[in-house]
Parts: structure tokens; C-alpha cells; sequence
């Protein structure tokens, strides 16, 4: 049986900010470890309906999804990937592809992560839409 217990922990190429609508902030560290759990990632702490603004950030560049009208924004440019409806509520997603690719001794030759980021929201008819960002 092939298993596969970790290895080397890649740095992340993108780190978080998420801003709530009290203007405070939240800001991944770079070990990805939880303040309030030391056995969760960062996205743990974070107050999901309290949520303005979340934010990547890396290698010169910010991706932002907001969050109060479903905009989102590379390096500080605004757009929307759909017409923009009053009253939705929108909520985040996030999350980090992990693709490992191990040699037959197993031992880990490259990794590999994708994020993306986006909202969902629900219709007029209760179905739930997404719009997300792939980011390499």
C-alpha cells in the first residue's frame, strides 16, 4: 500500500487578508496555523458572516473579492463577472489545491498550488450561483 504522511510543507505563494465591516482585519501568517485551534489552518479564525473584504496577496499582486456587492478586483481594478443585484448576500469562497507528485520511493518531486476565490449567493429562486477566480 502507497502511503503519503507529508513531506516538505511548501510556502504559500498567496497569503490573506480578510476585512470585516467593523474595519478590523485578519491576516494569514505564513506557518498557515490557526490563532485560536494550532491543528487548523488560518481560514478557521476567520468570522465568515462578518466578512467585508477577503483578499490574496503575493508575488506583486491582490486579488479581492467583495463582499457586500459581489465585485471583484486584481491590483486594485474593479469588476464584476455578473450584473450586480441589490439585496444579495454574499458569501465567501476560498480554498487551495494541493497537487503533489511523488517519484516511486516517495519522495515528493514537486508541488503544485491553486487557489480560488469567489462568492456564492443564492437567485430569486433559491439557487445557489458561484463566481470564482482560479489563480496559479
Amino acid at each position: 500500500m502507497l502511503q503519503y504522511n507529508g513531506g516538505n510543507k511548501s510556502k504559500l505563494k498567496y497569503l490573506f487578508t480578510a476585512e470585516y465591516k467593523d474595519d478590523t482585519r485578519y491576516e494569514q501568517n505564513s506557518g498557515d496555523v490557526s490563532i485560536s485551534d494550532s491543528k487548523r489552518s488560518c481560514f478557521f479564525d476567520i468570522k465568515q458572516d462578518e466578512l467585508k473584504k477577503f483578499s490574496l496577496h503575493g508575488e506583486g499582486n491582490v486579488f479581492s473579492v467583495d463582499l457586500e456587492d459581489g465585485h471583484f478586483e486584481v491590483n486594485e481594478i474593479p469588476f464584476y463577472l455578473e450584473e450586480h443585484i441589490e439585496g444579495r448576500k454574499y458569501r465567501i469562497v476560498f480554498w487551495r489545491e494541493h497537487t503533489h507528485t511523488l517519484n516511486p520511493v516517495i519522495k515528493e518531486e514537486t508541488h503544485k498550488i491553486v487557489y480560488l476565490l469567489g462568492w456564492q449567493t443564492n437567485d430569486e429562486n433559491g439557487r445557489n450561483i458561484q463566481r470564482n477566480l482560479r489563480i496559479d
